[in-house]
C-alpha cells in the first residue's frame, strides 16, 4: 500500500515517475501471483511446505525492497515477495480446510475469508503508520514477520 510513497521518498522519483514505478511494481505482483498459482498445481508439496517456503521467499522479497535503489529492483523485489505470497494464500486456505471435519469446512472457509478481509482493512492502516518510522520500515517488518512464520516449528503434519 505504500509503494507509491516509497518510490517518492526512497527512490527519489518525481510524482509521475513514482506513480509509474508503483504501477510497474504492482503489475509484477500480478504476474508473480499468476505464475505462483500455476506452480502450486505442479509441485507436489503439502500446504505446510508451501506456507513455510512461501513465507521465506516472501520475506526475502519484502526485505529486498528496503535495499532497492531503482524501479527495476523494486519490481524484482515485489515479484519475489508476491511469488512467496502466491504460495501462502491458497495453502493457508487448504490447510484450514484439511484441519477440520467436513461439516466444519464452511465455517473454516468463512474464518479464513474474514481474516483476509480484516487484513485488507488493517494492512493499509498499519503499513502507513509504520511508514512514518521510515520508508523501509513496513517492508522490513513484513519480512521479519514472514521469516518468523516460515521458521516457526511445526507440531503436526497436514
Amino acid at each position: 500500500m505504500v509503494v507509491g510513497f516509497f518510490a517518492l521518498d526512497q527512490l527519489g522519483l518525481e510524482p509521475a515517475d513514482a506513480a509509474r514505478a508503483a504501477g510497474m511494481a504492482l503489475t509484477s505482483v500480478g504476474v508473480a501471483l499468476i505464475g505462483a498459482q500455476m506452480l502450486v498445481t505442479r509441485i507436489k508439496w503439502s500446504p505446510r511446505q508451501f506456507i513455510r517456503i512461501g513465507c521465506i521467499i516472501a520475506a526475502i522479497g519484502f526485505s529486498g525492497v528496503a535495499l532497492t535503489t531503482n524501479t527495476m529492483q523494486l519490481c524484482i523485489a515485489y515479484f519475489i515477495a508476491a511469488t512467496g505470497m502466491g504460495w501462502v494464500f491458497p495453502s493457508f486456505s487448504a490447510l484450514a480446510a484439511n484441519m477440520v471435519e467436513p461439516h466444519e469446512q464452511g465455517a473454516a472457509a468463512g474464518a479464513v475469508g474474514g481474516a483476509q478481509g480484516l487484513g485488507m482493512v488493517l494492512g493499509p492502516f498499519a503499513g502507513t503508520a509504520i511508514y512514518a518510522l521510515g520508508p523501509a520500515a513496513p517492508y522490513l517488518l513484513a519480512g521479519l514477520l514472514l521469516a518468523v512464520c516460515g521458521a516457526w516449528p511445526s507440531r503436526a503434519h497436514a
